[in-house]
């Protein structure tokens, strides 16, 4: 009797082993095994076997990846974001604050304009972080800050501009393309110059040293008839205004400016000034847009009442560019568009830069930076995207100015 109790208890214990050695390996590998089916049920693909249990998945936030892919890859939207502007007092600082509002009060996004001095003070800071989130900046610095050069080819001997950045900063994208702001040539209303080819052999102002941008801009405006910095006597003038004082004071015969200046104002009150006529030859046009791609020539009507329009006037234009980067999620930046968009009579009056802007000028056939995909999105939507605007995205991407080709 001793004997088979003693057996029994063996028995019993080794029981009780083999039950422990069990759970032990079901509890550390519990993907080893397939879960159990409720009557009824499929077995799961074999391809499910490495999944946690519902009821792991229930216990951690990676359940989440189970919503549908076009859930899952949403991301809310921010509470706020920043539009850089130039300085206060400056058409870039007052049109960002319209575009501002129109954010604010017709999207979930309070946007807020942050001044700099310029471009070059935040375009670094989009590109690597995404901060400032979205900047005003013209198409032709847009470029300029993409490629990280002054302009696609070198600039004539004897012309020296330094690059505004350091490297390029391929991160940046459009939102949309705007109206253009204009930059002609201006003369004494009195002279006898018409044109701007009328001005071989004349004096012009040009170093720009405080200002280089205004380089570009006389190069552009000379190639249009066929001239370069060669066929004028340059005075050197360090900005656009000292330009205009030098017409005032007679030491130079043009000078180039920019539409709706207070200077030009006040030379024209003072002598009469008025701005050439730039000419539209296509091919002279290609050789124009090598200095500041993105350009072209716009008729300005006399009936706008500009200083120094004095007639129905042909004059360079280059347009101005809302802009964002690759860090920006696609959501953010199709929001802001379709903010802008369909306020468009909101802001029409808020600006005379937003007067002329339609739905035809977000979308530019002579884009200077690729477009933000999430508007893409919204442009497709809306019918204006083109299949030849999806060449010209691939070219962009490529660093290429397909309208130059």
């Amino acid at each position: 009797m001793g004997h088979d109790r003693k057996k029994l208890w063996l028995a019993l214990a080794l029981a009780v082993a083999v039950l422990l050695v069990v759970s032990c390996a079901s509890g550390a590998m519990p993907t080893a095994t397939p879960a159990a089916k409720a009557p009824g049920e499929k077995a799961a693909p074999a391809t499910t076997a490495a999944k946690p249990s519902s009821a792991t998945a229930e216990a951690k936030p990676a359940a989440a990846a189970t919503k549908p892919a076009a859930e899952a890859a949403k991301e809310p939207l921010p509470k706020m974001i920043n539009l850089a502007t130039h300085s206060p007092g400056t058409m870039f600082n007052a049109a960002g604050t319209a575009l501002a509002k129109v954010a604010s009060d017709s999207s979930p996004i309070r946007t807020v304009v942050q001044p700099f001095s310029g471009p070059p003070a935040w375009v670094p800071g989009m590109n690597g972080e995404g901060k400032p989130e979205v900047g005003l900046i013209n198409a032709v610095e847009g470029r300029q800050a993409y490629t990280g050069k002054v302009a696609p080819n070198p600039l004539p001997a004897g012309v020296n501009v330094k690059p505004p950045y350091d490297k390029p900063n391929p991160n940046i994208r459009a939102l949309a393309f705007g109206t253009p702001m204009f930059g002609g040539m201006v003369v004494r209303a009195d002279s006898p110059y018409k044109t701007i080819a009328d001005l071989k052999g004349t004096r012009v102002a040009f170093g720009f040293q405080a200002f280089p941008a205004n380089v570009m801009i006389t190069l552009s405006n000379l190639a249009l008839a066929g001239l370069t910095i060669n066929d004028v006597k340059t005075v050197d003038v360090p900005e656009t205004t000292a330009g205009q004082q030098a017409l005032i004071e007679n030491r130079v015969d043009s000078a180039t400016a920019a539409l709706g200046m207070s200077k030009v104002a006040e030379a024209d009150a003072q002598i009469g000034v008025r701005f050439l006529q730039s000419p539209r030859d296509p091919d002279k046009l290609a050789a124009a847009q090598q200095f500041m791609p993105g350009g072209d020539v716009y008729l300005v009507p006399a009936a706008n009442k500009e200083p120094g329009i004095k007639e129905d006037t042909y004059i360079w234009g280059y347009g101005m560019m809302i802009m964002a980067s690759t860090h920006m999620s696609d959501e953010t930046a199709y929001t802001l568009v379709k903010a802008w968009w369909d306020n468009l009579a909101t802001l029409q009056p808020m600006h005379s830069q937003f007067r002329d802007w339609t739905e035809k000028t977000f979308v530019t056939d002579k884009p200077t930076v690729p477009y933000h995909p999430g508007a893409i999105k919204f442009y497709k939507e809306k019918g204006v995207w083109t299949p030849k605007m999806d060449q010209y995205q691939e070219a962009l991407l490529k660093g290429e100015l397909p309208f130059l080709k």
